[in-house]
């Protein structure tokens, strides 16, 4: 069994809406106007009021407010629409899943925390790609959903409390002989979506073994050791308890950051954190 041969198992069953594929298929192209963009979200009603939700954020901090999504669009910028329509995108794709299976909440939370990491670092290091670093953050676990829906006896099996990512994988590895971030790495790829995304979260656990996008890889390595260790504080963000660095030491040296800067990063991504998860998924509970 691959990675592979689990992607064409869930076949029809984990898709992205038409809305989200047409609006990939154009958002890259240079001559693409606003309008056409505007055409196809308007096609998808939660994907036209997650960008409005978006706009009329604290984030933008506007005084007025955005009414349609044209204005929301050119506010937003295309690199964030893009991150936004798939961040949407991919939490319908996976809300099938059932409760006693998987906590999603707690999933989503997790991965959220992730992403805002990540985009956090990328703009600690100056990338101009930050918001693509926060797709990656969100979806760096989403493998680990295809082991929930196509092998759920086994999976639960191996799920322990206080794995860390490593250890989590390690039995995957055992188990069904590649890791989450194998699965997650082939969903993307049958998804057809950016070979950075696709390289990052294939590289999440081992930054070393990459050939390519090596900065957004140590940074999505990174990002997914402190989200382990940072989601559970997503509701007291306050929280100021000790983390233990279990990322290796290259990662940070590949972006010349300085590790006293992480508890910063911590705090500026668990407030971001909040935020997003309204905007993403605004029927999640979360108690402040």
């Amino acid at each position: 069994m691959t990675p592979q041969d689990l992607v064409q198992e869930v076949g029809s069953l984990f898709t992205l809406p038409d809305a989200a594929v047409r609006l990939m298929e154009r958002i890259d192209d240079p001559e693409v106007t606003t309008q056409a963009l505007t055409e196809v979200i308007q096609t998808d009603s939660g994907l036209a009021a997650a960008v409005l939700r978006m706009a009329n954020s604290a984030y933008y901090g506007l005084p007025a407010k955005v009414g349609n999504v044209a204005m929301a669009i050119n506010l937003i910028g295309h690199r964030a629409l893009r991150s936004l329509v798939l961040s949407v995108s991919v939490t319908r794709a996976f809300k099938g899943l059932p409760a006693d299976l998987v906590d999603m909440q707690a999933f989503w939370e997790n991965s959220t925390v992730c992403g805002a990491i990540a985009r956090t670092l990328a703009r600690e290091c100056r990338l101009a790609q930050a918001d693509d670093l926060f797709l990656a953050g969100l979806l760096h676990a989403c493998g680990r959903l295809i082991f929930f829906a196509r092998r759920p006896v086994h999976y639960r099996e191996i799920l322990k409390p206080g794995l860390t990512p490593q250890q989590l994988a390690a039995e995957e590895r055992r188990v069904f002989g590649f890791d989450y971030a194998a699965m997650g790495a082939a969903l993307l790829t049958a998804w057809r979506l950016p070979p950075m995304l696709v390289t990052a979260i294939a590289h999440q656990l081992n930054p070393h073994r990459a050939t390519a996008f090596l900065q957004e890889v140590a940074i999505l390595h990174i990002a997914q050791d402190m989200a382990a260790a940072t989601a559970s504080q997503l509701k007291t963000p306050q929280a100021d308890g000790e983390y233990i660095p279990g990322f290796e030491p290259a990662a940070l040296s590949t972006l010349t950051l300085d590790a006293a800067s992480l508890p910063q990063v911590r705090q500026t991504a668990l407030l971001e954190a909040m935020e997003i998860l309204e905007i993403v998924n605004p029927r999640a509970t979360l108690i402040y």
